[in-house]
C-alpha cells in the first residue's frame, strides 16, 4: 500500500499516484513537502514513483527491491549514499528476541531467533520516500503524528526523517532489556541450577548480540554522519535532533558491546563449571577405582585352579578373605577422607 501526503501552507492533504503527477505541474509543487510511504508496493508502484516520478538512482532502487527479488539474501546492512539531489538511507529497524526450539537431527536446540527488517528512504530538499516490505511502528507513529500536528510534515523532510530514525532507535529498547533479563537468568542457571542446555543458549544468544552489535554499529556512524553537518540536505537546525539520535545510539551500543563481553565471559564460567563438574564425578570414579583395585587382586588370588591352597581347606578361610577385603576397603577410605579427595 501505498500512501503519499502533501503539505502547503500548513495543511496537510493525502493524495493519489495521479494526483502527485498532476501536482508536479502545479506552481506551487516547489514549495510542497511531499512524503511518500511504500509500505508492501507492487512492482508497478515501485516502478511508477521511484523510477518514473522521483528519477532515484537504479543502484539504490536496486537496493529497495533486494529483499524482494532475494529474500534469500537477507536485509541490507545500514548505509547512508549521496546523490547529490537526495540522501538514500538504509535503517535496519529490530523486533523484541523470538525463543523457539530448532530440530536438528532429531534433536530439539535452544534457538533465538532475532527479526530484523529493512528500511529505505530517500532523503531530498522538499520530499521524504520511504520503502519497506514489512510494517513499521516507527512509520505508523508518525503517520498518526503528522495527521494529528500539520506542522510536523511543514518542518521539512529533514525534521520528519528524525523522527523515524528516533522511534527506530527507542525500539531498540526491549531488545536491549530482553538481553540483558536472558543473561541474568544464564548466570542464575550456571552458578545456582547448572544445566546443559545453557550451552546453546548462550552460543544463541551470542550470535544475536554479535549481529545486533554490528547494526548498532553501522547505524551509529551513519547518525554521526548525517549529524555533523556532512550533507547539505540536513539543515543546521536539524543537526541538533540528530545529534541527539546519535547520543541515543551511543549509549546502546556501549551496552550492546559490554553485552558481548558478558555474554564471552559466561560462556568461559560454563564451561570452567561444566569442567569442574566432570573432575568431580572423575574423582569419584577414581576413588572407586583405587578401592577395588587391591579387592579384584585378592579376588583373583583365590579364583586360580590350584589344588594345594591352604586357606581352601580352612574352616574360616571364605571369613577371612572378607575380612582383608572389608579391612583393606575400610583402611584406603579412611586414607582418602584424611587427605580430603572425599570432599
Amino acid at each position: 500500500m501505498t500512501t503519499l501526503y502533501a503539505s502547503f501552507n500548513g495543511k496537510i492533504r493525502q493524495l493519489t499516484i495521479s494526483e502527485l503527477f498532476m501536482l508536479r505541474n502545479q506552481p506551487e509543487f516547489s514549495e510542497t513537502i511531499i512524503w511518500a510511504d511504500l509500505d508492501s508496493p507492487s512492482e508497478e508502484e515501485e516502478e511508477t514513483l521511484l523510477v518514473n516520478f522521483f528519477l532515484f538512482h537504479h543502484l539504490a532502487v536496486e537496493d529497495c527491491q533486494r529483499e524482494r527479488i532475494s529474500p534469500h539474501i537477507g536485509d541490507h546492512y545500514p548505509k547512508v549514499e549521496d546523490y547529490q539531489d537526495c540522501l538514500f538511507v538504509i535503517f535496519n529497524p529490530v523486533d523484541r528476541p523470538i525463543e523457539e526450539n530448532e530440530v536438528l537431527d532429531d534433536d530439539s536446540t535452544f534457538c533465538v531467533h532475532f527479526p530484523t527488517r529493512q528500511m529505505n528512504a530517500f532523503l531530498g530538499s522538499n520530499f521524504l520516500v520511504t520503502h519497506h516490505y514489512e510494517s513499521s511502528t516507527a512509520i505508523d507513529y508518525v503517520r498518526e503524528l503528522c495527521i494529528k500536528n500539520p506542522q510536523t510534515l511543514q518542518r521539512g523532510p529533514d525534521f520528519l526523517f528524525h523522527i523515524i530514525v528516533d522511534k527506530i532507535v527507542d525500539n531498540y529498547t526491549p531488545v536491549i532489556e530482553y538481553f540483558d533479563e536472558q543473561l541474568d537468568e544464564i548466570e542464575v542457571s550456571i552458578f545456582q541450577n547448572f544445566q546443559s542446555v545453557t550451552l546453546p543458549k548462550i552460543l544463541s544468544l551470542k550470535k544475536g548480540i554479535i549481529r545486533l552489535r554490528k547494526i548498532t554499529t553501522y547505524q551509529r556512524e551513519i547518525l554521526n554522519r548525517l549529524s555533523r553537518g556532512e550533507f547539505a540536505l540536513i539543515s543546521n537546525e536539524e543537526m541538533v535532533y540528530y545529534r541527539n539520535v546519535y547520543d541515543h545510539l551511543v549509549r546502546i551500543s556501549d551496552l550492546v558491546e559490554s553485552y558481548r563481553e558478558n555474554v564471552a565471559g559466561l560462556l568461559e564460567a560454563y564451561l570452567s563449571v561444566n569442567s569442574n563438574r566432570m573432575n568431580q564425578v572423575m574423582k569419584v570414579l577414581t576413588v572407586i577405582s583405587t578401592i577395588f583395585l587391591p579387592l579384584t587382586f585378592i579376588c583373583s588370588i583365590y579364583g586360580m585352579n590350584f589344588k594345594f591352597m591352604p586357606e581352601l581347606e580352612w574352616k574360616y578361610g571364605y571369613l577371612m578373605v572378607w575380612g582383608f577385603i572389608g579391612l583393606i576397603g575400610g583402611y584406603m577410605l579412611h586414607v582418602f577422607h584424611k587427605k580430603g579427595w572425599l570432599e
